[in-house]
């Protein structure tokens, strides 16, 4: 009959446990994303892995790009909140300091007096694809 040697098992699955957490810090810092969730009345929030002013500098050029012709676009720098016309939504986007060198970043996004999810999520992760160039 073969003995377990449980103090070895132990410590293999400790530096197993610690090494696979290093990968994942690791991995958080590559994917920029920190965090991602739908809130009620579909807000889309993102937690990013950057300073707060580059995320706000980014978002308001790529809004500037998403923007439709001729839609006005209302920009306030403090708090840092954008409102403009995308694919004939009306979309609010809101850049907030969550800590040091992390940023959340709110969109939502109304078309026909409704809650309008899917122009929310593609301005989101147009908004994330260009912050990761």
């Amino acid at each position: 009959m073969r003995r377990i040697d449980t103090p070895r098992i132990a410590l293999v699955l400790v530096l197993s446990l610690t090494f696979s957490s290093c990968l994942l810090l690791a991995g958080a810092g590559v994917g920029y994303v920190v965090s991602q969730e739908v809130l009620p009345n579909s807000v889309h929030e993102t937690q990013v892995a950057d300073d707060v002013d580059h995320v706000w500098k980014s978002v308001r050029e790529t809004t500037d790009i998403l923007a439709d012709l001729r839609a006005e676009t209302l920009t306030n720098d403090f708090p840092r909140r954008i409102e403009t016309t995308i694919d004939g939504a009306t979309v609010k986007i809101e850049v907030e300091a969550h800590d040091i060198d992390r940023t959340l970043i709110r969109v939502t996004a109304e078309k026909y007096l409704a809650a309008d999810s899917a122009t929310a999520e593609k301005v989101m992760n147009k908004l994330i694809q260009r912050l990761r160039k």
